[in-house]
C-alpha cells in the first residue's frame, strides 16, 4: 500500500467489512516474516500503529518482497506521525472504574461498521451518563469511551444495530446493581 512516496507492507483485519473505499489495515515491517520478528518492527514504529482506516485505492496488491527497497525501513526511516489514516475504531466500551483505576467493562457494543456511528452512540451514552456517571454504580464511575474491536472476541460484544443504546446501557447499569 503506498504511504507517501513510499510503499509499505500492510495485512487487513480479519473479519473487516471491505467496503469498497476503506478497509482496515495493519502496518506490517517489511522484514516480518513470523511474530519474532516484531520486535524489530515495533522499533521502527510499524506495530505500535494498531488498525487504521485506509482508503482502497492506496493498496497497490500482494506484497512482493522486490517492494522491499521502496519502504521507509529501506530508507533508514521511522513511520512518519501523520500516515493519512485514522484508526479503525469499530467498538464501544462502557466501563466502570474505581478511583484506584481497577474495574471492569460493563457493556461492549459493535462492530460498528463505520467510525463515526461508534463516536455517536459513544456519545449519546455519555451525555446518557451526564453528571451522574460517579453514583450509576456505587462505589464506581461509570464512563463510555470508542475502542476498537476485537473480532477474536466478537461473542462478548452486543450488536448495537439490534436495539436501542440507551436500553442497553439501562439493562447493562440495572444488572450490576443489582449484584452489588
Amino acid at each position: 500500500m503506498r504511504v507517501g512516496p513510499f510503499i509499505e507492507r500492510a495485512r487487513p483485519r480479519p473479519g473487516d467489512d471491505h467496503g469498497t473505499e476503506m478497509i482496515a489495515i495493519f502496518l506490517v515491517h517489511p522484514d516480518t516474516g513470523n511474530a519474532a520478528a516484531y520486535l524489530h518492527g515495533h522499533q521502527l514504529g510499524y506495530t505500535g500503529r494498531g488498525w487504521l482506516r485506509c482508503e482502497t485505492t492506496a493498496i497497490l496488491g500482494l506484497w512482493q518482497p522486490d517492494y522491499t527497497m521502496l519502504t521507509h525501513a529501506a530508507a533508514n526511516l521511522p513511520l512518519p506521525d501523520n500516515l493519512g489514516m485514522d484508526p479503525a475504531r469499530y467498538g464501544v466500551h462502557v466501563e466502570a472504574r474505581r478511583a484506584d483505576g481497577t474495574g471492569y467493562t460493563l457493556l461492549r457494543l459493535g462492530p460498528y461498521f463505520q467510525t463515526w456511528v461508534a463516536s455517536h452512540d459513544a456519545d449519546r451514552l455519555n451525555t446518557e451518563l451526564a453528571g451522574r456517571a460517579a453514583t450509576v454504580i456505587p462505589g464506581f464511575t461509570v464512563s463510555v469511551k470508542d475502542a476498537l474491536f476485537d473480532v477474536s472476541d466478537r461473542d462478548s460484544y452486543t450488536d448495537p444495530y439490534v436495539t436501542d443504546v440507551t436500553a442497553l446501557l439501562a439493562d447493562a447499569v440495572a444488572g450490576k446493581c443489582m449484584t452489588a
